[in-house]
């Protein structure tokens, strides 16, 4: 019983309805009311070894062999977007039959399931300290001198909003957000942050998140600090 060989697409974020007509070999449509069972759809990985879902259709009018696979947002979340399959089962008194989707009796037919509705998920990048600048002294305390040293600088992308976290371990002192239109060079202030207070022996040993907006196509963070150190910084 073939169907057709139009390639299906399955969107990520969303609930996705597909509607299937079933013809046999005039290309007639078949009258499927009397069918015990149901109809069986699944969709298989790029190589075929894995069944990635199976679902039965539900019946639209299937005295003229419409039916319908409709999944939800969460039937798919776990699936990553990528090229795959999708075949049809159809019972048959005792036995369960291959529907063709194509001309040269393929039982396999081409689908996609993509991102297109929400964004694809961006890994977060770590951010270095060039090693090539002065930092506090394993004995650092509160009656030392601040030491002034910088990230390496992170390429926005024109990206309007960026997110970074930072590490920090018995740190006393400012962290600044800076920008720059052209790089490593005329940077301006963006944010001040300071933390602990070297007076009273307070420190920061959290992670810490920022967000950035507007147009800045170079940013690098500013540390200014007598106490602590940075252990990891992140940003996307």
């Amino acid at each position: 019983m073939p169907v057709y060989a139009k390639p299906l697409t399955l969107n990520k974020g969303v609930d996705n309805k597909l509607q299937f007509q079933f013809l046999n070999q005039e290309q007639k449509p078949v009258d499927l009311s009397g069918m015990t069972g149901e109809i069986s759809f699944r969709i298989l990985n790029s190589d075929g070894t894995q069944v990635l879902l199976r679902k039965a259709l539900n019946a639209v009018y299937s005295v003229t062999g419409i039916f319908e696979l409709n999944t939800t947002a969460a039937e798919i979340e776990d699936i990553s977007p990528q090229k795959c399959y999708y075949t049809l089962e159809y019972p048959s008194g005792n036995q369960h039959l291959p529907v063709f989707v194509d001309a040269k009796a393929g039982a396999r037919g081409d689908l996609n399931i993509v991102d297109s509705i929400l964004p694809s998920f961006v890994p977060s990048q770590l951010v270095t300290i060039p090693s090539d600048q002065h930092f506090p002294g394993a004995n650092a305390n509160a009656n030392s001198n601040a030491v002034t040293y910088f990230s390496s600088v992170l390429e926005t992308q024109d990206n309007p909003v960026i997110t970074t976290s930072v590490q920090y371990s018995n740190y006393v002192g400012n962290m600044t957000i800076q920008g720059s239109t052209v790089v490593d060079s005329a940077y301006y202030d963006i944010a001040t942050y300071q933390y602990g207070n070297a007076q009273t022996g307070d420190s920061e040993s959290n992670t810490i998140g920022y967000t950035v907006e507007g147009f800045h196509p170079y940013i690098k963070l500013k540390f200014e600090s007598n106490v602590g150190n940075i252990v990891t910084i992140l940003a996307r």
